[in-house]
Order: C-alpha cells, then sequence, then structure tokens
C-alpha cells in the first residue's frame, strides 16, 4: 500500500480542481427561500429547472418520513405548500447530493445514503422535540444528511487505497473513524468538515457538526447543540440498524438520559426509530433515482 497520509490528503485536498461543487439549483434554492419576498411560484419555477429533480421531490413529498397519511400530492406546487420552503430545500439536498460523488465500486453508496437519511430525519425530530432555536432547527437536517461526506471525499481523493483499507475495514469490529485515523492520520468526520468548509457556502455550525458526528455527546470540548444532535441521531440510526455498512462495528445504544433531556417516551422514542426504518427502507428507490 503507497504511504499515504494526513498531510498528502489534506495536500491533495487543496489541489484536486474536480471535485464536485454544490449544483447550481441548491445555490439558487438557498438564496430564494431565504429572500423573504420570494413566493412558491418562484421556487416552482426553479425546480422545474430540473425535471428529474421535480418529479422525485414529489415522490418524497408522499413517502411515508415526509408525507404519510395526508391528501397525496399530485404536482410540485401542491408538494412545495404541503412541505413548506425549508423542507424542500432540505429534500433537494437529499436528492442532489447522492448525484455529486461518482458511484465507484469500492464500497456501497445506497447504504451510506440510507444511513445519511436517517440521521438527517432523526436529528430534525430530536431537535423539534427539544423546542430547539430556529435556527439550529433550520440546519440540522442539512448537518445529519452531510455527516459522512468525508468517506466520499477519502473515495474521491485515494480510491485505489480507500478501497483496499475498506475491505479490511468491513472485516473489523472497530469504529471506522478509528481505523481511518489509524491508516492515514485524519479521520472522515475532520475531512469532510475540511472540504465543507473550502468547497461549499455552508454555515459554520453545520460544519461543527460534520467534524463532531462521533465526540459531540461525550468530549469535554464544548460543542454546540447542533453537533450533539446529529451525534445522538447517528447513534440513534445506528443502534436501530441503519448503518453506512462499511464496518462490522455496532456503537452501544445512547444513554437514555440523553433521549430523555429531549422529552421522548421510550415508546414514543421507539415509534420515532420504527417510522424511521419503513421511511428508508420506502425511499430507496428515489435515492437511487
Amino acid at each position: 500500500m503507497t504511504d499515504i497520509d494526513r498531510e498528502k490528503i489534506l495536500k491533495h485536498l487543496n489541489e484536486k480542481e474536480d471535485l464536485p461543487p454544490l449544483p447550481d439549483v441548491l445555490i439558487g434554492l438557498n438564496k430564494k427561500i431565504n429572500n423573504p419576498e420570494t413566493d412558491i411560484e418562484e421556487i416552482s419555477e426553479l425546480i422545474e429547472t430540473e425535471p428529474v429533480l421535480s418529479g422525485r421531490l414529489i415522490k418524497l413529498a408522499n413517502s411515508v418520513l415526509f408525507g404519510g397519511g395526508r391528501e397525496k400530492a399530485e404536482d410540485l406546487q401542491t408538494a412545495i405548500m404541503r412541505l413548506g420552503l425549508k423542507m424542500v430545500l432540505d429534500l433537494a439536498y437529499t436528492l442532489e447530493l447522492p448525484a455529486m460523488f461518482k458511484r465507484r465500486k469500492t464500497f456501497n453508496q445506497l447504504s451510506l445514503w440510507k444511513h445519511s437519511l436517517a440521521v438527517a430525519f432523526l436529528s430534525q425530530a430530536l431537535a423539534d422535540k427539544a423546542s430547539l432555536p430556529r435556527e439550529t432547527r433550520d440546519a440540522v437536517y442539512t448537518a445529519g444528511l452531510m455527516h459522512d461526506i468525508g468517506i466520499l471525499v477519502f473515495d474521491f481523493l485515494i480510491d485505489a487505497e480507500y478501497g483496499k483499507f475498506l475491505k479490511d475495514a468491513a472485516k473489523s469490529e472497530h469504529s471506522l473513524e478509528v481505523l481511518e485515523q489509524e491508516r492515514f492520520g485524519i479521520a472522515h468526520p475532520e475531512l469532510g468538515a475540511v472540504f465543507i468548509e473550502k468547497r461549499w457556502p455552508i454555515a459554520p455550525p453545520v460544519i461543527e457538526a460534520v467534524g463532531a458526528h462521533h465526540q459531540a455527546l461525550m468530549s469535554k470540548a464544548n460543542f454546540g447543540a447542533l453537533a450533539k444532535i446529529v451525534d445522538l441521531a447517528n447513534r440513534l440510526a445506528n443502534h436501530c440498524g441503519i448503518t453506512n455498512g462499511l464496518t462490522q462495528y455496532r456503537s452501544k445504544p445512547p444513554a437514555r438520559g440523553y433521549h430523555a433531556l429531549l422529552g421522548f417516551e421510550e415508546e414514543e422514542l421507539e415509534a420515532l426509530m420504527q417510522k424511521t426504518r419503513e421511511g428508508v427502507e420506502e425511499t430507496e428507490m428515489v435515492l437511487t433515482g
């Protein structure tokens, strides 16, 4: 195996010119949705410039996770009105991000994106239950969705070396980030945060959450509420069997005190996790396009 270490990986990240930028449709949606004078028709017109995105967004709007129990939306404007502008942006991220990194045979990206969707959905549910400030609740879904982006960055930068690494990691009972740190001197949470900070116009609390999603709850460092919510959601997703599928490691279930502090009864939390399992499986076809 070639001598790939932290310094070389970060140097490669700085110099590589073909790392994917955020799609124009996401940047445009961000600007319009954050503009209080924007109306639904403008949002609809922008999304309709991407016909595939438009059709898939309607499907997600009618899914268990995002539209369960409500009357079916037949067109884009109805879907937007039902979801609300912020959720429309979240679902656009859900649909666009998986297409940005070329699918290689290194590992199963579908498992990673199903796990990321579960963490995003659980993060939003936890933040809403905790009645966190609106600024935090508005960012939490995106942070959950992006939390494992560093795995894709590893694969993009050093695909041959990372592919060999993952073959060994698949047999291990140690966590992926521990194995990455030992092998490369940097793990996917930090690499993902560095990549986003350098390449994408994303808010600093989201970047912190991506970088701290395995340590925010247990660390003595003073991480923000967003990072702690994403860490907890990641633990819950792993505990209920929705993992990224890259190692045999299974994290311990979160201490009961964490979700109790958020106001969840045990039965209510189990119902949320069951809904997440069912919803993620239902959306598999949408995620794969």
